[in-house]
């Protein structure tokens, strides 16, 4: 399975969507921007949010891609 294909699949099965972080731990992708690009482009309809949080002690920001519909 390529990862576009597991990227794909998992947005498929969980309603949260996916964050970088969720890739990188569950699936050893760590371009998951790109990943989501390759999907647009493919035309799948992916939309995101930027969600915030305290992480190791610092205030950070990330992305959170779903699959519209």
């Amino acid at each position: 399975m390529t990862q576009n294909q597991t990227i794909l699949k998992h947005l498929k099965t969980r309603k949260r969507g996916i964050t970088s972080w969720q890739a990188i731990e569950k699936y050893h992708i760590t371009r998951l921007a790109a990943r989501i690009n390759d999907l647009k482009d493919e035309g799948v309809k992916i939309g995101d949010t930027w969600e915030s949080g305290i992480r190791h002690h610092r205030k950070t920001k990330w992305k959170r891609y779903f699959l519209l519909t």
